[in-house]
């Protein structure tokens, strides 16, 4: 005779489930971002100066400062639609 498997109570989230009250966001890294985004910044403007050619070190400054404000506009979008 097969091993009988009991059945759970566990049920798959709805909707209707998913709570509404969202968090703000990693507020404390924010300013984290912001020192990453005006010191790539910098290296990049720096590179474009002294007219050099770019390096690992400057493209991945200008992918930083490309990227970041990017990833901050899609969160606070997608955060605004689950709100809605």
């Amino acid at each position: 005779m097969a091993p009988v498997v009991p059945i759970t109570g566990q049920r798959a989230l709805a909707r209707r489930d998913i709570p509404l009250h969202l968090p703000r966001g990693d507020s404390d890294l924010l300013p984290i971002a912001v020192f990453l985004w005006i010191f790539s910044a910098a290296r990049v403007i720096s590179t474009l100066a002294h007219r050099q050619t770019f390096d690992a070190e400057a493209t991945l400054a200008l992918s930083w400062v490309l990227a970041l404000p990017l990833y901050i506009l899609r969160a606070r979008r997608t955060r605004n639609t689950a709100e809605q």
